[in-house]
């Protein structure tokens, strides 16, 4: 699913087996109660260039990241339950994520903020509630960038 120049509200997103992304949106301002996302070979999440908020996501074995926000977005999570995915969730190129509550299980990296493209600064991610387990590293991060955990469950 490929959402590009989109505005408003959607009820709810499903995405399952997906060759690449399972969702990706592109220059949107998007208010989302429900995604779930199962088997993309690639992200399971990818936003970019945009404003959004999800209040409910759910997702199960993401080829690469569960959770990929870059290109100048803010992005804000109520819940997110990922698990079986390279990465958790990413955060790069100046953008800023905010999650009120984040389980993550069975990654490589849990979590991660990073400048990947030259054009860019580092990036922002903050989680209030944070909850990581069978993970090989907590977290990546470069100099550019930071990660908050408010509360550790």
């Amino acid at each position: 699913i490929n959402l590009i120049n989109t505005s408003g509200n959607i009820n709810e997103i499903v995405s399952e087996n997906s060759l690449y992304d399972g969702l990706d949106i592109d220059f949107s301002s998007l208010s989302i109660k429900s995604i779930k996302i199962n088997n993309s070979l690639n992200d399971c999440l990818d936003f970019s260039f945009g404003n959004y908020f999800v209040k409910n996501l759910e997702l199960n074995y993401c080829g690469d990241k569960g959770i990929s926000v870059g290109e100048k977005s803010v992005a804000n999570f109520k819940i997110a339950n990922i698990s079986n995915s390279n990465i958790g969730i990413a955060s790069k190129d100046s953008s800023s994520v905010n999650v009120d509550t984040a389980n993550i299980s069975n990654t490589k990296i849990c979590v991660s903020a990073y400048k990947k493209k030259q054009e860019f600064t580092g990036a922002i991610l903050k989680i209030i509630n944070s909850h990581c387990e069978n993970y090989h590293k907590k977290t990546n991060i470069d100099e550019n960038s930071k990660i908050i955990f408010v509360k550790e469950l």
